[in-house]
């Protein structure tokens, strides 16, 4: 038998507007990115691209903050947008679009392919040349498309594109 203390707690405790005030404070609060704790917390928010960074190990500790694997690299190019929505009471989904060129032992080569992506041969799309820096993306031809990650493949001279996003679909 349930009693009315363990159906209705707050019963009696509050007043009719207080509950709309409560939910007023935790929507406030959350749906604005704000937590109680928020001097303790950070934003893992970012739009950076490559050129902010000198060195190849800053570099690769950067990527490596928004991405799930760990590669080895020989030089490096990247353009990293990740907006951070998790913070707050309320939090909301997170949005990136990581896109990078980099040199990679040819050893690596296959460690890039997507598991279930079957080999297409096309000109990279408009974004591998958007992504600043040097390396050559002339040769990447061969491309691998699987859910939200698209990834390129130059073999003859071990360079990598690829991109991950929800922001945008990525080409067939």
């Amino acid at each position: 038998m349930i009693n009315a203390i363990t159906r209705y707690p707050l019963k009696g405790l509050l007043t009719k507007a207080q509950p709309l005030s409560l939910l007023f404070v935790i929507l406030l609060f959350g749906c604005d990115g704000l937590s109680f704790t928020a001097a303790e917390s950070s934003s893992r928010s970012i739009d950076e691209t490559s050129q902010v960074r000198l060195t190849l190990e800053d570099r690769i500790s950067q990527l490596e903050e928004y991405v799930t694997f760990e590669r080895e690299y020989e030089a490096l190019e990247y353009d990293l947008f990740y907006a951070d929505a998790g913070g707050g009471l309320v939090p909301g989904p997170s949005e990136w679009d990581i896109q990078l060129l980099a040199v990679v032992p040819p050893s690596e080569l296959e460690a890039w392919i997507p598991a279930n992506a079957n080999a297409t041969q096309r000109q990279p799309p408009e974004w591998v040349d958007a992504i600043p820096g040097e390396i050559a993306t002339a040769g990447i031809m061969e491309w691998y498309v699987d859910g939200g990650k698209s990834v390129g493949i130059d073999r003859e001279n071990a360079i990598v594109a690829y991109r991950f996003s929800t922001l945008v679909t990525v080409e067939e």
